[in-house]
């Protein structure tokens, strides 16, 4: 009887307060519902409704706490759910309060925190942000909700007297930061798919069919892994799960005798380079043992989904050779790891390079983590360095989905100086206990390994880059790494070197004793790429130094050995270009010498004209070998591809062609006036991008200067790239290269 009273009362005052003017003050609701019903109602009815925000509370707390976007919104929305939360808690403890008014009134809030909590659900992550993005929902619902919750907050608090201020200009800007940081990283995530011009200008054009593509991807990888976990996960048996999972995904394996190894050493023991019988291109072949080969195939099959993204190593699939052996396949990396290349080069790496790579990094673990992938192991030898230094994330052994079980990394010194505080004080205290409680303490030793520990081993990386040093690499024991680093120990940057100060806050952000205080992914991201951008090169003085050394520049982009041939014979290379696919077809076209020229031209001169620096290169080159259908005298033709060579090699490093070039013709005098000084700038600007052609006249000009020094240098460096002149001459002088 009480119960039919209860939810016919309930009933009238909702729907009271539903049909109620907003234009009342909250006194005078109040008032009109404490009219409509004063029924005294008995605790246990507000049970379910107490425990519900109190769940509701730990939920946007673990939201908070794994937040990857918008973390700031998502903090001005829990306290606001703490302060509703500290409201019930009141009421409890009230038993005059115990009436129909406030339960109504928690009914509400309930809704209200409930709805909080699904947008918190919807911005913190990236494959659910994405609905919010275009139509600019964030902000929007961001105040219907805060609305809605000072509504229904009201009607407790005048009661609970509960105190809660709200500085609405705070919000705002709070908003207004995660949006714009929001938009940023979609802009930035976007350019490692490589399918945004630079000259556009507005944010949400740049990144709309880049953000697209990502989407999609992003939603069929983790179709496959919720369809591949909930496998794995039955109850069968492990061959049956094996089964139906490859039945389902079908990954035939590649064709063997389609490649052919190469004719130079191994790489290591299990990796060699393998060349495309018809295609020419290099592969990179990695033994896999058998005992995990159903293991390492179903990585590849959804790594294989990542194509996409620039900077994580393409994986084609996998092949068995005919001994039998199994081999994953995937792109080769012609200047090895990250960890090689820092010991061959050393300080020499331009800081400008340096950042870079750190910001292909992070573009490459902000991939995999929109789609909820951990790599477990990011260290330098785990980042390879593709033919023109762009960096790329390989070695997927311990990658793990988000919410997958985790075992221990294995404790070695290459390891350790990547591993979180936190990891490494489990691990030690496993190695403390005694047989009996082995079990226990390694199930506290398995605790999830989760993108906070990622960070911590990035922030490590990020320092190895700047210095371009190993991490504690003077201390050989790694268990007293260990001690320094549960310790709060981290390795100090070296005073003097040019890294910017933000780049090092990063760092020391990212490596902080508590998880908690670690950036998040998509923050390291958005400030790597405001520090590449705003990233200015020091000053170095003349072209000698003043001390007859040229100042060491590591190479920007590489050179393979066929576009070296073809330089040697007309300056002519191709160049590395990913922001338009159909200019990659034009490029590709030209190369196989398959399509007219004049249709080519077409397509380089349409692409020019929005400004691709690439585009402008080949239009130049086209005009100058008389494929264009300009109808003007040579002179003009000279002066018009001068002008466009001028504009390729002003881009920045990434056209050494249109540097060697654009110098040809400044020297020559072939469409501008002659200048020695200016030609000779941009031979060496070309030399410094590795074009060896450039280093060979660059070495010329020197030694015809009489700068000895600067010309053995050059031609050593031409020499040691297999330039036959250069080798002819340092043969034919004894110098040796």
């Amino acid at each position: 009887m009480i119960k039919g009273k209860l939810n016919t009362a309930v009933d009238k005052t909702v729907d009271f307060v539903e049909k109620t003017d907003p234009a009342l003050d909250s006194l005078e609701l109040i008032t009109h519902i404490a009219e409509a019903a004063s029924v005294v109602i008995p605790y246990v009815q507000f049970v379910p409704l107490v425990n519900e925000v109190s769940d509701i509370l730990n939920k946007v707390i673990d939201l908070y706490k794994t937040a990857q976007h918008n973390k700031n919104i998502t903090k001005v929305l829990v306290e606001r759910i703490i302060a509703a939360s500290s409201a019930v808690e009141m009421l409890k403890a009230r038993e005059d309060l115990f009436t129909l008014k406030n339960y109504t009134s928690l009914q509400r809030l309930v809704e209200v925190l409930q709805k909080m909590k699904k947008y918190i659900e919807g911005i913190t992550q990236y494959n659910t942000v994405q609905k919010f993005l275009g139509a600019k929902l964030i902000e929007k619902q961001f105040k219907e909700l805060c609305k809605d919750y000072d509504s229904s907050i009201t009607l407790l608090s005048f009661t609970l007297t509960v105190d809660f201020k709200i500085n609405s200009e705070k919000e705002d800007l709070i908003l207004k930061e995660d949006i714009e940081e929001l938009l940023k990283f979609q802009a930035a995530l976007a350019e490692s798919i490589g399918e945004v011009d630079k000259k556009i200008s507005h944010v949400d054009e740049k990144i709309s069919g880049a953000s697209d593509k990502v989407n999609l991807v992003i939603e069929k990888v983790s179709e496959m892994q919720i369809t591949m976990q909930s496998l794995i996960n039955n109850p069968k048996s492990e061959k049956q799960n094996q089964n139906r999972i490859d039945t389902i995904f079908n990954e035939p394996l590649l064709p063997f005798e389609d490649y052919e190894e190469a004719d130079e050493p191994p790489r290591t023991v299990r990796l060699r380079k393998y060349v495309h019988v018809k295609t020419k291109e290099d592969f990179a072949f990695k033994r896999v043992d058998k005992e995990n080969y159903n293991t390492v195939k179903n990585q590849v099959t959804i790594l294989k989904k990542l194509k996409d993204c620039q900077n994580i190593i393409h994986f084609y699939g996998l092949t068995k050779d005919d001994k039998d052996d199994f081999h994953s396949v995937t792109e080769w990396a012609e200047n090895k790891n990250l960890r090689d290349y820092i010991i061959s080069y050393g300080q020499i790496i331009e800081m400008r390079l340096r950042i870079r790579f750190a910001y292909d990094i992070a573009k490459g673990l902000n991939f995999l983590n929109s789609v909820k992938i951990v790599h477990r192991d990011i260290r330098s030898e785990n980042i390879v360095i593709t033919y023109n230094d762009v960096a790329k994330i390989t070695n997927f052994k311990f990658s793990r989905d988000h919410n997958a079980a985790t075992s221990n990394l294995s404790a070695n010194k290459e390891t350790i100086v990547y591993t979180a505080p936190e990891l490494l004080k489990r691990i030690t205290e496993v190695a403390e206990q005694n047989e009996n409680k082995k079990r226990i303490a390694d199930d506290e030793a398995k605790k999830k390994y989760d993108t906070k520990c990622e960070v911590y081993s990035f922030g490590i990386l990020l320092w190895e880059i700047a210095e371009c040093r190993v991490p504690y690499d003077g201390i050989s024991d790694f268990l007293e790494i260990t001690k320094l680093v549960i310790s709060g120990h981290r390795e100090p940057f070296t005073p003097g070197i040019d890294i910017p100060e933000k780049y090092k806050s990063l760092v020391n952000k990212a490596v902080d004793q508590n998880p908690g205080l670690r950036p998040i992914f998509a923050k390291m991201l958005t400030d790597l790429q405001d520090i590449f951008s705003n990233y200015t090169k020091p000053t170095v003085g003349t072209l000698n130094n003043g001390s007859g050394r040229f100042p060491p520049n590591t190479p920007v982009r590489k050179m393979t050995s066929s576009t070296i041939a073809a330089a040697e014979e007309d300056c002519v290379i191709d160049f590395y270009s990913i922001n338009l696919m159909s200019l990659d077809k034009a490029i590709e076209e030209h190369k196989k010498d398959s399509m007219d020229k004049r249709t080519l031209y077409k397509c380089f001169d349409n692409y020019a004209k929005i400004g691709n620096p690439g585009a402008k290169y080949w239009k130049a080159y086209y005009i100058l070998k008389d494929y264009s259908d300009l109808d003007c005298s040579k002179s003009e033709k000279y002066k018009i591809a001068a002008e466009l060579y001028k504009e390729a090699a002003d881009y920045g490093d990434e056209y050494p062609d249109a540097q060697l070039r654009y110098a040809t013709l400044v020297m020559q005098g072939k469409g501008v006036e002659p200048n020695t000084e200016e030609a000779v700038n941009y031979f060496v600007k070309a030399a410094k991008n590795d074009h060896v052609v450039a280093m060979f006249n660059v070495s010329t000009y020197y030694f015809s200067q009489g700068n000895v020094e600067l010309g053995r240098y050059y031609m050593m460096m031409a020499a040691s790239k297999k330039y036959e002149q250069a080798i002819k001459y340092c043969k034919d002088n004894k110098i040796t290269y």
